[in-house]
C-alpha cells in the first residue's frame, strides 16, 4: 500500500511538471501594436466600419458592438477571415498598421451608461 502511494505521488508530480512545462511553452497572445487613434478614426469612417458598427462602436442590426473590443489577436483573425457576414479586410486592402490604428480607435469607444442612471428608464 505504501509503495502504491509513492508511485501515485510520483505520477502526480510528473503530470504536474509536464502541465507546467506546457504552460510555459504556450505562446502568449500578441499585444496590439501601437496604433494612431486619429488615423484609426479616419480609417474607421472612410472604410465604412461605422456603417455596420455605429459611429462609436455601439453596433447595429448589421454589425455587433465594438465597445470593449476582442483581444487583438481575435480582432485580426475576425478582420482578415470573418466568421460573420463581414467582408474580409486582407492585408492588401488594410495594412497591419492601419488595422492597429483602427483597433486603437476602437479602444477609445465609451462604455454605455449604467441603465440605472437613465431618467427615461426610471419608474416613479
Amino acid at each position: 500500500m505504501k509503495i502504491r502511494s509513492i508511485i501515485l505521488g510520483m505520477a502526480l508530480l510528473l503530470v504536474s511538471g509536464i502541465a507546467q512545462a506546457g504552460e510555459a511553452q504556450k505562446p502568449s497572445a500578441p499585444d496590439a501594436p501601437k496604433g494612431d487613434t486619429a488615423n484609426g478614426k479616419q480609417l474607421y469612417m472612410s472604410d465604412g466600419c461605422w456603417q455596420c458598427h455605429g459611429t462609436v462602436g455601439q453596433g447595429a442590426r448589421t454589425g455587433p458592438t465594438l465597445i470593449n473590443p476582442l483581444p487583438y489577436a481575435a480582432y485580426i483573425n475576425q478582420l482578415r477571415a470573418p466568421v460573420r457576414e463581414m467582408p474580409p479586410y486582407e492585408a492588401k486592402l488594410l495594412s497591419d498598421q492601419e488595422a492597429a490604428d483602427i483597433y486603437a480607435f476602437m479602444k477609445t469607444f465609451p462604455a454605455p451608461p449604467d441603465y440605472k442612471t437613465i431618467k427615461l428608464l426610471q419608474v416613479d
